[in-house]
């Protein structure tokens, strides 16, 4: 006589369980391109992990410890950035000190040199496609931090901007709502062809974060 033992399963594991064998099928160069856009990954170890990189979320690094880390490698840097990407990432529900992080890879921790010009208050190369194109430019540095934070935001989510806010970001329209929620998704769409960019700037986050005062 045979016994039948039910369990009870989730469907969000049932659909882990899915994505684990899935991705198993597929070599690791395959599977780092696959992380970027996914909930679930498997990491070099063979282990199922859940995707924490995403764009929107809670800054975890204070202002000092961004402006120090900045100011190590260009001792003029602004000291008002930090705090400006703190609150307006807070108000957009989007993390601003990886924000912040990918503004230093941006302008090269604000030395800039390329073909954006410090002037222009663009810190993350809005409209800037290469081949002497300066892209956009902000009246202020406030200006240009909330342009960068609400393009982030575009590309993160599908909600309304936050009441009493206007859209000053002219690239606003033209991104694919919600197309990309982690900062690794940002390869290939915020920089072309990208390979490693999200990654670049979420390594900065960590060092940030790892620094030593």
């Amino acid at each position: 006589m045979f016994r039948f033992t039910y369990v009870r399963v989730s469907v969000a594991s049932l659909l882990a369980a899915t994505l684990y064998i899935v991705l198993s099928l597929f070599p690791l160069s395959a599977q780092a391109e696959t992380e970027a856009d996914s909930q679930f990954y498997i990491d070099q170890n063979g282990s199922l992990q859940m995707n924490t990189n995403t764009i929107t979320g809670s800054s975890q690094v204070s202002e000092d410890q961004m402006l120090h880390f900045a100011r190590k490698v260009n001792p003029k840097f602004p000291a008002e950035l930090p705090a400006l990407y703190l609150a307006i990432g807070n108000k957009y529900g989007v993390r601003g000190d990886v924000a912040f992080c990918q503004m230093l890879k941006e302008t090269g921790y604000y030395r800039f040199g390329g073909d954006v010009r410090a002037s222009q208050h663009n810190y993350a190369g809005l409209g800037a496609s290469g081949k002497g194109k300066q892209g956009l430019a902000f009246e202020t540095s406030q200006d240009g931090v909330r342009a960068h934070i609400q393009h982030l935001f575009a590309y993160a989510t599908k909600e309304s901007i936050p009441s009493n806010e206007k859209i000053i970001d002219p690239r606003f329209r033209y991104v694919s709502r919600g197309s990309a929620p982690y900062w690794t998704s940002l390869n290939g769409r915020w920089a072309v062809p990208g390979r490693g960019y999200g990654q670049d700037i979420l390594k900065l986050h960590r060092e940030i974060m790892l620094q030593k005062s």
